[in-house]
């Protein structure tokens, strides 16, 4: 009998600790994302009465750049997971300069003079001169370019420090359609330098989806998270 006693007495005990736990888990606070995350410093700073919101291609005619990929001295814009790097198309592929060297990002001012395939928004100084990076911004859209190359081949073609429209078209790439595409930048940052992306979409040619996430804390390091299938 004493026996028995304890024995429910344990079970009693464990089945207590176990809701208690549950109990507790419930009352936590919900894990956020990198993008949520990204959000809520936006919102934050948006109420700080330094910045100013503008928004593009409305106030602001937007990044000067064609697409998210670049080697810039020892920062390298490479976002690659399992075997391909993705490569989001900023603005219509059609107008993209097949000259320009898409290694070096800014083109300007032709880059300004190409549509852009995402609106958004950003911070900046009311008095900031005239070029000034946003402290951060948000961009998104609902029907972007985004290209996905195999890595090695990309790497043989950047051999040279060269990468134009024309040599990336020739690596064969499956070229997605993202149905959702945000991003928060801060560009200024060294401390905390902030690229986060999520992503989905449909490759057409092949009849398959896709999805990824990007959050880069240096400018020189990217984790990307990509699903194709």
């Amino acid at each position: 009998m004493y026996r028995i006693k304890n024995y429910l007495s344990i079970k009693l005990f464990v089945g207590i600790s176990f809701l208690f736990l549950a109990c507790a888990n419930n009352d936590a606070e919900p894990v956020l994302s990198e993008l949520e995350k990204a959000r809520l410093e936006y919102e934050r700073m948006k109420a700080n009465p330094a910045f100013i919101e503008l928004a593009f291609p409305a106030d602001d005619p937007g990044p000067p750049f064609y697409a998210r990929i670049a080697v810039l001295g020892p920062d390298a814009l490479l976002m690659e997971s399992n075997g391909r790097v993705v490569i989001p198309m900023m603005r219509q592929v059609e107008c993209i300069d097949p000259e320009f060297n898409l290694l070096d990002l800014y083109h300007v001012p032709n880059g300004f003079f190409c549509p852009l395939t995402l609106a958004g928004k950003g911070l900046i100084e009311p008095d900031a001169p005239m070029g000034t990076f946003p402290a951060i911004a948000y961009g998104g859209g609902t029907n972007m370019p985004v290209w996905f190359v195999d890595k090695n081949l990309l790497a043989t073609a950047m051999a040279d420090g060269i990468l134009t429209l024309p040599e990336l078209q020739g690596l064969n790439p499956l070229k997605g359609m993202a149905s959702r595409y945000e991003e928060y930048n801060k560009p200024r940052s060294e401390e905390d330098y902030l690229l986060v992306i999520e992503s989905e979409g449909t490759i057409p040619a092949t009849n398959q989806r896709f999805e990824y996430k990007v959050i880069s804390r240096t400018k020189a390091r990217q984790d990307v998270e990509l699903r194709i299938w």
